[in-house]
């Protein structure tokens, strides 16, 4: 079992994440429900099943694999998301660490699943091999990601707030740092399961208007790290004309097609 202090990069998520929970909740987590379901079919997740979520957040991933059957274990470095997780999921084991030391013992879950997760440790690998770890024999481990920038709309939005933060805090918050094809199964193949699958998802992200669109993004990590750089009305106007390109003109929804992407192995 590992457990201990928690990595550098770990206290730059906690400080990032949750800095408006119910907002993520409510306005952000939902569009990614497609991806969320792949990644339960991926892992075989159904009655029964011991699954852990590596970077549980809000929690939706793990109601929705409560509503299959399965018994729901999550890990979070947000204090504020955990607290949404626990009140959807009363009786869960939902703890506050570091996914680069997970707190479970070795061979502890059926299925273990990063969505959108294990690019944000400071040693990817070492996460990976983290979640490999705490998977029985024959588990499967399933992380899921977004695709190549250019195949998500949302890139444009974060590079719009990137352009706020400072050279020297570049690489502090890099969503798309396993995205290139190879990365990801590279990395959990050096974890030591062997691949068995993969896939894509598209995700729509439809906000009913651009104040929903704006807050939906502000809370996000790189919303946060935004706002700590430029303060919360300079990203509010650099996200508003970001946005201006996919607002209709009549309905006034903000939709955004983003492409992610997930690879299973079996330990």
């Amino acid at each position: 079992m590992s457990g201990g202090a928690i990595s550098a990069a770990a206290e730059v998520q906690r400080r990032l994440w949750g800095t408006d929970p119910r907002a993520w909740a409510d306005l952000a987590e939902a569009h990614n429900r497609p991806l969320f379901e792949a990644v339960l079919d991926a892992a075989g997740v159904g009655p029964g099943t011991r699954v852990l979520d590596v970077g549980c957040g809000s929690g939706l991933t793990l109601v929705l694999a409560a509503q299959r059957g399965a018994t729901p274990n999550g890990l979070d470095i947000s204090p504020g998301l955990l607290g949404i997780a626990r009140d959807r999921l009363p009786g869960a084991d939902l703890r506050e660490g570091d996914m680069e030391s997970l707190p479970f013992d070795d061979a502890a879950f059926d299925a273990v699943v990063g969505v959108n997760a294990f690019q944000f440790a400071g040693d990817p690998r070492r996460a990976l091999r983290e979640a490999a770890r705490v998977a029985r024999p024959d588990g499967r481990v399933v992380a899921s990601l977004f695709a190549a920038p250019e195949r998500s709309q949302g890139t444009a939005v974060h590079e719009a707030m990137s352009a706020l933060i400072p050279p020297e805090q570049a690489d502090d918050h890099a969503p798309y740092a396993l995205s290139a094809q190879g990365n990801l199964e590279a990395a959990l193949a050096d974890a030591g399961p062997g691949l068995v699958d993969g896939g894509e998802v598209v995700c729509h992200w439809r906000y009913a208007s651009m104040d929903d669109a704006v807050r939906g993004l502000l809370c996000s990590a790189g919303g946060a790290r935004a706002v700590q750089a430029a303060g919360e009305h300079a990203v509010r106007d650099v996200l508003q004309r970001a946005l201006a390109q996919f607002q209709d003109p009549q309905t006034r929804v903000v939709t955004m097609r983003n492409t992610f992407r997930w690879v299973a192995a079996c330990r």
